[in-house]
């Protein structure tokens, strides 16, 4: 007996020196990213705010050019997207794929710094233009087109390392869910953002194909870029957090499968009734309603996998904003199938539910998965815990509140703003009294924007300390309960 459990310390030691060797390879990188990101982050929700405002209450330092609401808003989302979203998503793909292959980032570390560095000059630069009147008016797309292929090689430079590690990993339970997530996402994102830069930038008189192109690639980053990342993260912080194994493997498969074969057929359907061909808008709305099946897929094993853990999630960071974000999956799948299907879609198509669909999807689904991973990450990287439970409570609350509220007004604005439309009688009505109808529910947004920019300015502060090495010292876990420094997680939990 001796014996055996002097070979499991063993075992265990190694395995802790092993995961500890590769988290210190892959650490400067990772927090890099966080770091800019949070920032981005931060300028994103206050363009936010100001965009709102300026919505219904254009005079509101109407002197000023530069914040004319033609450029706060795709300033606000670019920011959003490449940023912030796209800075996360990197990594925390790249810290799971080291852990999950066990491979250690050996090489070429100083090539990720100044693939970062390039990617926020490129950003930064891009997004002064759009303020400065220089946007392409190309959803997603606005930054000038020199900066493209730069972000284009900066993002190659982050995939590589990772689809290396894939290659050389050690695989004996067969198919890793959250890899082939992430690895899909690797792949994915290159090839959407250059066939629509491309074709958008460097072939001349597309005409109304071009504008399907762009909904497409809107479609295309936010279910081939930004779901995988975000299920890949739970995929591994779920069973992580709760103890469990993943509980159907056949469930796992067949949500990446579908998501794969589904997801790049979309984006069409947003130009329904639009000049062209017929197929091509109904193509996009049968598989943005077919998308439904991994998005129930993926939801039940997420619900199967924590039963009887549920408990967990009023105690972990990582699992509660992980939790939060798995249940806006499905939320943005459903807007996903009422914006594109041919009965509620013409109504909704051109309208603020358009918004809300890009907000639950970027924000609620994917950010807020980012965020659980962020709270476990940083503690393994920076060798210290969290120095506030509150500021933690604070910013999911603050996120949590903001975000719901964010997409249920903009779904009811859009219903309203799509009703006024189409009303027999608002076809003479100026389009700024359709803009007033909707009042209201821009007022809540600005609102709500408030709210998560408060809690993402001091989330941003919270990092800075931990990136910093002033975070608490402590063996345990940093919980949301009074009692945080003792730990009810299951046994690995912490590694």
């Amino acid at each position: 007996m001796q014996t055996t459990s002097s070979s499991a310390d063993t075992d265990l030691q190694a395995d802790n020196l092993r995961r500890a060797a590769i988290d210190k390879s892959v650490k400067g990188p990772v927090l890099f990213l966080f770091l800019n990101g949070a920032f981005w982050l931060m300028a994103s929700t206050i363009l936010g705010v100001l965009a709102a405002l300026k919505l219904f209450a254009p005079s509101f330092l109407g002197d000023c050019p530069v914040l004319q609401y033609g450029r706060l808003q795709p300033t606000h989302l670019n920011a959003l997207v490449y940023g912030w979203g796209v800075q996360a998503g990197l990594g925390v793909m790249l810290w799971i794929m080291a852990r999950r292959s066990g491979q250690e980032l050996k090489s070429g570390k100083s090539v990720l710094y100044v693939a970062g560095v390039f990617w926020n000059i490129a950003v930064t630069l891009g997004l002064l233009s759009i303020l400065f009147g220089g946007s392409t008016s190309i959803e997603w797309l606005e930054m000038p087109k020199w900066v493209w292929p730069i972000m284009l090689a900066a993002f190659l430079c982050f995939a590589w390392p990772m689809t290396t590690m894939f290659a050389r990993a050690f695989r004996p339970e067969g198919f890793m869910v959250s890899t082939w997530y992430i690895l899909g996402a690797c792949f994915w994102f290159p090839w959407i953002f250059v066939t629509a830069n491309v074709a958008l930038h460097c072939l001349p008189g597309l005409g109304a194909l071009g504008a399907g192109i762009n909904a497409w690639y809107v479609h295309g980053v936010i279910l081939l870029f930004f779901a995988p990342v975000a299920i890949g993260s739970a995929y591994y912080f779920i069973p992580k957090i709760t103890g469990q194994p993943i509980a159907s493997s056949q469930l796992a498969q067949m949500g990446f499968w579908a998501l794969a074969c589904l997801g790049g057929w979309t984006g069409m359907q947003h130009y329904m009734g639009g000049p062209l061909q017929a197929w091509m808008p109904a193509i996009g709305s049968l598989t943005a309603v077919l998308l439904l099946v991994p998005v129930g897929v993926v939801g039940l094993n997420h619900h199967l996998t924590t039963l009887g853990k549920h408990s967990l999630v009023a105690s972990s960071p990582t699992l509660r904003f992980t939790f939060l974000g798995a249940l806006f999956y499905p939320i943005s799948g459903v807007i996903l199938a009422l914006i594109s299907n041919f009965t509620t879609g013409p109504t909704l198509q051109f309208t603020n539910a358009w918004y809300g669909f890009q907000i639950v999807s970027v924000y609620g689904f994917f950010s807020m998965s980012i965020f659980g991973a962020i709270y476990y990450i940083v503690p393994r990287l920076t060798g210290c815990e969290w120095l506030s439970v509150r500021l933690i409570r604070n910013h999911f609350w603050f996120s949590t509140y903001g975000i719901t509220t964010v997409v249920i007004t903009s779904l009811v604005a859009g219903i309203q703003q799509g009703g006024d439309l189409n009303h027999p009688e608002m076809w003479d009505q100026d389009f700024y009294q359709l803009v007033m109808n909707t009042q209201p529910y821009i007022i809540a947004r600005a609102v709500a924007w408030g709210l998560i920019t408060w809690s993402n300015i001091w989330f941003l502060v919270h990092l800075m300390l931990m990136v910093a090495g002033l975070g608490r010292r402590s063996s345990a876990p940093t919980l949301l309960h009074h009692g945080h420094d003792e730990s009810p997680l299951p046994h690995g939990a912490h590694a």
